[in-house]
């Protein structure tokens, strides 16, 4: 470590989409995160990881990784094997991040560093993610359950986010190297009203005057840290809910789904819905068969069903001989990666909208899917199915339509969790020089530990790049 004296805050606030952000600025709404953050580094909108949603798209920030490279397929998925079991080991088998087994997340990740392993001298506000935190690195343990609960049933998330701000202001003259700030209000009433509400914009400025209190607190004592401040989604208005689970019962198959149905008898589909526009099916849920099925196993009426839902934008699934099908209604194609390049083959129509066959490496494609209505989405698809966690068959869906219905209580009238651009694209505004190219959070993690003189220990792989390798890369091929 050659400066252990550098310090970096990490603020992430919950859901706030790109055009909000930039339209409150223009209005001079958020002169903390102008004069701190983006005057001396900049603002860029970058893209997140699918499914888009909560708890899922923290861990690019904390482990500089993909959910599907460390099994994390969504905040709702199937343990296959489990589902077999008796009623204990079903109730298991059936995660979901939103409840109970919520604390589960740190436990479920794959074996890799978080970023409070790398930097022992971290504290976490408000996160659900915490593996690695030291002891009393933990902040806000009781009052974000008990707050967050009222909060999601009665909207009082105000309450929440002041809880965080003074959490915040009290460790500012505390020891510290990282911290990480997690103000959820933002997106919580954006579900329960409209992401463009006054009361989720009166979020927006509330986090801008903590910033502020903070900035004026540190200031006093010590030079300021590098600032991040991020979104891990963004969100938009649902006109209508298609749940998946409601539909396949009328057509007489059984389904097994949260929160009631998880010991559902004969299950022929379990429906595993993430923020709420992205489900995934697993097939024969209690025949404890450990694999997924690739394409040619799908069951095709269940297929066609699901494809023919206006809600869909598209369907993915394991290719028999490797790599993803990428299906729509009137188009399927095939993704596979190798040597480096990752490879988009439409075999009929355009699923993707990239304009027909394309091979390019990793950056490249990020480049050119970045303006589609689908930003990122090769990239995205491969890294979910890494995990045989994931379902056979994932759904992403179109704008303005999620897949969860009866048991969504509250209703949520605005949602996340497609691969839409609308949902992945995300601000990213930090204090340090942002490069001119395409970004994703997850470069957030490596591009902090560069900050702060840490280095990646040596057979760690991270899926994120650091800003300034990003940089140095376009520079070159300008030149």
């Amino acid at each position: 470590m050659a400066n252990g004296s550098r310090k970096a805050v990490l603020v992430l606030i919950d859901g706030a989409r790109c055009d909000i952000l930039r339209e409150l600025l223009g209005r001079g709404d958020l002169p903390n995160l102008a004069r701190w953050v983006i005057e001396p580094g900049g603002l860029s909108t970058g893209t997140t990881v699918f499914p888009s949603t909560t708890g899922v798209a923290y861990i690019p920030f904390l482990f500089g990784r993909y959910p599907g490279s460390v099994g994390i397929p969504g905040i709702r998925w199937l343990d296959r094997s489990g589902a077999a079991g008796g009623w204990r080991a079903q109730w298991r088998a059936a995660r979901s991040y939103c409840g109970v087994q919520a604390g589960w997340l740190n436990s479920d990740i794959a074996p890799a560093p978080s970023l409070f392993d790398l930097v022992p001298e971290s504290i976490a506000i408000c996160t659900p993610l915490i593996r690695g935190l030291r002891p009393g690195g933990n902040r806000l343990i009781f009052r974000r359950a008990v707050l967050g609960s009222a909060a999601h049933y009665v909207g009082t998330y105000p309450a929440l986010d002041r809880a965080v701000a003074r959490a915040w202001l009290d460790a500012a003259g505390e020891s510290w190297r990282f911290l990480f700030v997690v103000f959820p209000g933002v997106d919580g009433i954006s579900h329960l009203k409209d992401p463009w509400h006054p009361a989720v914009l009166e979020s927006y400025r509330f986090v801008d005057r903590a910033l502020g209190a903070f900035v004026a607190r540190v200031g006093k004592t010590a030079e300021l840290p590098a600032f991040f401040v991020v979104s891990d989604h963004g969100m938009t208005v649902m006109r209508e809910h298609s749940d998946t689970a409601v539909l396949l019962e009328r057509d007489g198959v059984r389904t097994l789904r949260h929160p009631f149905h998880v010991w559902r008898r004969r299950a022929r589909v379990a429906t595993m819905v993430s923020g709420n526009a992205s489900v995934q099916l697993y097939f024969d849920p209690r025949s404890g068969r450990e694999h997924p099925l690739t394409a040619s196993r799908i069951p095709t009426g269940i297929l066609e069903r699901v494809l023919a839902m206006p809600a869909v934008r598209l369907a993915a699934c394991r290719a028999d001989a490797g790599g993803v099908v990428v299906r729509t209604q009137n188009g399927v194609a095939l993704l596979t990666e190798a040597s480096g390049l990752i490879r988009y083959q439409p075999e009929s129509g355009d699923p993707l909208g990239l304009g027909g066959y394309v091979e390019l490496d990793d950056r490249q494609l990020l480049s050119r899917t970045r303006d589609s209505d689908v930003p990122d989405a090769p990239r995205q698809l491969l890294q979910l199915f890494q995990t045989p966690r994931a379902g056979d068959l994932v759904l992403a869906a179109a704008p303005g339509v999620d897949f969860r219905d009866p048991w969504e209580i509250p209703e949520h009238r605005a949602g996340h969790g497609s691969l839409i651009a609308e949902h992945m694209e995300v601000p990213i505004a930090a204090s340090v020089a942002l490069p001119d190219a395409p970004i994703r959070t997850v470069d957030l993690m490596p591009t902090i530990l560069e900050r702060l003189d840490v280095t990646v220990p040596s057979g760690v792989v991270l899926d994120g790049v650091p800003f300034s390798t990003i940089a140095a890369a376009t520079e070159q091929l300008v030149r």
